[in-house]
């Protein structure tokens, strides 16, 4: 009889990325949105690499004071090429009963290469801020 593996969480690498203040546009169809420019950063791990500035994190703010967010960066790897990454997820501070809870979906788009793989296995986030710096830790589930 097959049986179902539970996940299990390899970590991959940690990104340290650093974000200008957010740019507020207002309730847009009812949601108050805001972005955030991504200005650079690294990433050190099973690789690593320079955060390119020009991302973009795009925010919306739930009644409740949750953030939905979904960042789109790149990061420059020297010599082995660029990586796209994707990051969607959730954030919200702490409250009397709770501590903060940050955590997300990494998607990644890599060259042909040692860091294929990347493109083929899903990938968790778990961070905090930290004043202008978001602070990841990427897993692989195995």
């Amino acid at each position: 009889m097959n049986q179902i593996a539970a996940p299990v969480l390899r970590p991959v690498v940690r990104l340290q990325i650093e974000v200008a203040p957010p740019t507020l546009l207002g309730t847009l169809n009812g949601i108050e949105r805001r972005m955030v420019s991504i200005v650079g950063g690294r990433v050190q791990g099973q690789f690593s690499g320079s955060i390119l500035p020009g991302g973009t994190d795009v925010q919306s703010v739930r009644d409740d004071g949750t953030i939905e967010l979904m960042a789109r960066y790149a990061v420059d790897l020297g010599d082995a090429g660029h990586l796209l990454l994707e990051n969607t997820g959730l954030r919200r501070t702490a409250t009397e009963d709770d501590r903060p809870y940050f955590r997300g979906r990494m998607r990644f788009e890599a060259p042909a290469g040692s860091l294929a793989w990347l493109n083929s296995a899903i990938f968790l986030t778990s961070g905090y801020r930290d004043g202008s710096v978001v602070h990841l830790e990427v897993f692989e589930v195995l």
